[in-house]
């Protein structure tokens, strides 16, 4: 005995198998077009450092007209004789910056404190030790940055305490 199926619903079930099959060679063609336009991912990961600097905005070079100023963003300060000082100063990116402590009239020459030039975010630092035979008080610091024959400077005191 055969049954017989009304013929809407033969109709209907061969409209929704030519769909089906034309969706899946939409599929096809769709994923054959844009994968020969995907570039594949880099098997390399970036450097951590990188990774880091990728939060920050992408540094512009200032003009070289621009005006030089400096600004002392950070001092370890209050410090104890023989301890470490760490100071941080923003300028222009490409500065040229030096760094004069002076202690009871002379200059200290501790290696930490030589002439640096600017990152390309403007951040220039210095790190170095406080002589331990340095006497307590307050101590002049000065931060002298030149960028293209213009100079700025910023001065700040280092206390020391007992």
């Amino acid at each position: 005995m055969r049954i017989r199926i009304p013929k809407i619903i033969r109709r209907t079930i061969v409209s929704v198998i030519v769909l089906i099959v034309l969706a899946v060679a939409a599929g096809i063609v769709y994923v054959l077009v844009t994968d020969s336009n995907v570039k594949p991912a880099p098997t390399h990961s970036k450097p951590a450092a990188t990774q880091q600097e990728s939060g920050l905005p992408k540094p512009v070079a200032p003009a070289p007209n621009a005006q030089e100023g400096v600004s002392i963003e950070s001092l370890t300060s209050p410090v104890s004789a023989g301890s470490n000082v760490s100071l941080i100063a923003t300028t222009n990116a490409g500065s040229k910056c030096a760094i004069t402590v002076t202690y009871n009239g002379v200059q200290s020459t501790d290696s930490g404190l030589i002439a640096k030039t600017a990152d390309a975010y403007g951040s220039v630092s210095w790190s170095w030790t406080v002589g331990s035979s340095v006497p307590v008080g307050n101590w002049p610091i000065s931060v002298t940055c030149a960028y293209h024959g213009r100079s700025g400077v910023m001065a700040d005191s280092l206390q020391v305490t007992k």
